[in-house]
């Protein structure tokens, strides 16, 4: 298989995952009452996390554990694309 193929693919997989944990964290949001529709998560992703983000800090002094798992799947998702297209062109 392909060096390429390899990279894209563990790029969607990342870029799924952090969709994943975008949808955990609308439904936390609107389990504390606010209003966040996990049907928007793809185009509201970033809102989201910034306002989950202050909420668990304003709570517990500590941000949410789902914050740091999408932050991290999106940076993965970003770094296998960007090194899967860089291997298909050189």
């Amino acid at each position: 298989m392909e060096l390429a193929l390899v990279l894209m693919l563990l790029a969607v997989a990342c870029a799924l995952t952090s969709v994943g944990f975008g949808i955990r964290i609308a439904n936390d949001l609107r389990a504390r009452g606010l209003q966040a529709n996990p049907l928007m998560v793809r185009w509201m992703i970033f809102r989201y996390l910034s306002v989950y983000k202050r909420v668990t800090l304003e709570e517990t002094g500590k941000v949410g554990p789902l914050y740091q798992y999408c932050s991290i799947a999106s940076s993965f998702a970003a770094v296998f694309a960007v090194a899967g297209i860089l291997t298909k062109v050189l």
